[in-house]
């Protein structure tokens, strides 16, 4: 007498995982594309099991709730959004590695995937202060996060200073957005090219690191006399 038992029991756990994880794709594809295109007000649990060719409770069974499928949505969307700056970056020349990373960061979040989902989540989190934070605390604060982490070890190594460490990746990252995100968060005519954007960023860089008042100038010595004597204070 033959047993398959012992042959189909291993085989069929693996195969169940995969299915479970290729229905939470399908799902998860589906759910980008109606929160995106109607909002989170406007995109019902119903919805998205019926676009996806699921039922609600296969919706359920791999996202518990609507918010933690719009967050996963958030999280896939954002994936290539926070810049990367090598850890031994420091001893490189920082406008090269700032320049890297700046590019790359612009690049990422001025595609028209990254704009149309700033624009839904702008809308919602008027109703729904819970959809900003996901996007603020996420993706946003990442972002700063890593330019932070490389302004600190900076002045950590004496190579910088700044007035306020805190506000440093926050100053910096408003710098490189200039207008062109609102440009783009309300749907004005711009041009987006790697070349704008490099250009962007090599001035924003140039502003940042050395400021825009001419050295030796009588402004430059006034702010030079005003900063020693209120460090002398």
């Amino acid at each position: 007498m033959n047993d398959n038992t012992g042959s189909k029991t291993p085989s069929s756990k693996p195969q169940k995982r995969q299915q479970h994880a290729r229905k939470g794709d399908i799902v998860l594809a589906a759910a980008e594309h109606a929160f995106v295109e109607f909002g989170y007000a406007g995109t019902s649990v119903d919805a998205i099991a019926e676009a996806a060719g699921v039922s609600k409770r296969t919706v359920y069974s791999n996202f518990t709730t609507k918010e933690a499928l719009y967050a996963e949505v958030i999280k896939k969307r954002c994936a290539g959004v926070v810049p990367e700056i090598d850890p031994n970056a420091t001893d490189e020349d920082p406008e090269e590695t700032l320049l890297k990373a700046s590019v790359a960061f612009l690049e990422a979040i001025y595609t028209p995937e990254q704009i149309a989902l700033y624009q839904t989540i702008v809308a919602d989190s008027r109703q729904f202060p819970d959809v900003g934070k996901m996007m603020f605390d996420g993706p946003v604060m990442r972002s700063q996060h890593m330019f932070d982490n490389y302004f600190r070890k900076q002045a950590q190594k004496g190579l910088m200073r700044f007035p306020n460490l805190d506000l440093a990746g926050a100053q910096f990252v408003a710098l490189l957005k200039t207008n062109m995100h609102m440009r783009l968060t309300l749907n004005q005519p711009t041009t987006v090219s790697h070349k704008k954007l490099e250009e962007i960023a090599r001035s924003s860089i140039h502003l940042f690191l050395y400021g825009a008042l001419e050295r030796g100038s009588p402004s430059d010595k006034t702010a030079k006399a005003v900063r020693k004597t209120r460090a002398s204070k």
